[in-house]
């Protein structure tokens, strides 16, 4: 299963068309909750038989998907949308709702634009799509396989307000030429966005540091906008807005287009690559480690590694990184704490002098292939999460 993401030509008539349509969608989307918000009102739980314990018991009185599915039908024609359309928004939503075990926030103007379709509702001939009657033109830097299956797709928007076209499809001929067959294990750090077992450094994009300055100084222009606003009680649109979001959008492209780059070329070498499970979640919450976390986009780097893995027909692996720092990758000797600031330190029992983080890449590498934790027995963080 493969998505392409493709700019929609949006700068005259498509851009108003995919707009209108958007706000149909949220308008779907809305019902949606609000009859789910009444439904629970009137009746907040329901019998259901359990089938462990054959009693029964109480459950939130939540829709199912065939139920939701009902009640949007019909409204396809008189909000401009395809039929498919308006039920994949309905399953969206069950999914979603299901996911997160709550009612789902509203859809309101400030909400980017989503269009969701089925492979029924669309026709793509000659860089150009067919959907509701309605001709869109798009930028194809690359065409779809001749034994492409198309699955399912969307229109969506950015935070510049540019159209975006996405088509998931599943095809055998999309694949990755490998070069060679190293096998490398990889540690994911702060100083560098990874650092391989062979002793390469992979640098982080840092274009936080860049984009800070231009920032603050936007922010300070909205925040002296902001006071005169409320002196004289007229509310308008905060200047710089506009370029405040080409700026995080200019930030974003940079960096999805830097991982692409470094994640392709260890796929192209790699027939084996083993990963740290670094606990991006709790990175994230962390005041000092948030900015590098979120700024070098880890997340997004270990699951470019992942796909691309499987297209190059090789193994991805991500295994506990406990202890990995401060074991010795020569005689196994395991060292107290070393503190963050502590780059390079030296064995006591061999005298081997190593690299914090490559050192730990190495560990990793080998506790993979001997089968066995770094540290004592323990389950990694990824499979504490999907149990």
């Amino acid at each position: 299963m493969t998505t392409y993401h493709c700019r929609i030509k949006d700068s005259g008539r498509a851009n108003k068309v995919l707009s209108k349509m958007s706000r149909s969608v949220n308008m779907v989307w809305n019902f949606c909750k609000q009859t789910q918000k009444e439904a629970l009102k009137n009746k907040s739980v329901k019998l259901i038989d359990d089938k462990k314990s054959g009693k029964k018991i109480s459950i939130p009185y939540f829709f199912s998907s065939s139920e939701m599915d009902g009640l949007v039908a019909g409204s396809s024609k008189e909000l401009c949308l395809h039929s498919q359309t308006v039920q994949a928004i309905s399953q969206e939503y069950i999914t979603r709702r299901i996911q997160f075990k709550t009612l789902l926030r509203w859809r309101g103007k400030r909400t980017l634009g989503w269009i969701p379709f089925k492979a029924s509702a669309i026709k793509i001939q000659n860089r150009k799509i067919f959907y509701n009657k309605n001709e869109f033109s798009f930028c194809n830097s690359r065409d779809l396989p001749e034994d492409a299956k198309i699955k399912t797709g969307s229109f969506c928007q950015d935070k510049s307000g540019h159209w975006y076209l996405n088509v998931t499809f599943e095809s055998e001929k999309i694949g990755i030429k490998r070069e060679d067959d190293k096998e490398i294990g990889i540690d994911i750090g702060i100083k560098t966005l990874a650092t391989c077992s062979n002793g390469e450094k992979i640098e982080r994009p840092n274009l936080r540091k860049n984009a800070l300055a231009k920032l603050r100084y936007l922010k300070r222009c909205q925040s002296f906008a902001q006071r005169k606003q409320s002196k004289c009680k007229k509310y308008r649109e905060l200047p710089k807005a506009k370029q405040e979001r080409k700026l995080h959008v200019k930030v974003a492209n940079i960096r999805q287009d830097y991982l692409h780059k470094e994640s392709t070329k260890l796929a192209k070498k790699c027939s084996l690559i083993v990963v740290g499970d670094v606990p991006c979640k709790l990175m994230n919450r962390n005041k000092k480690l948030s900015g590098i976390s979120l700024d070098s986009g880890i997340e997004m780097f270990k699951s470019m590694l992942k796909y691309k893995a499987v297209r190059a027909a090789s193994t991805y692996k991500e295994i506990s990184e406990r202890d990995s720092s401060r074991t010795c990758s020569k005689c196994s000797e395991k060292l107290p704490r070393i503190e963050l600031g502590v780059r390079h330190w030296s064995c006591e029992k061999c005298g081997a002098v190593h690299d914090r983080d490559v050192n730990a890449a190495i560990n990793i590498l080998q506790s993979y292939r001997a089968g066995h934790p770094i540290g004592h027995d323990r389950q990694t963080r990824a499979k504490k999460n999907s149990s």
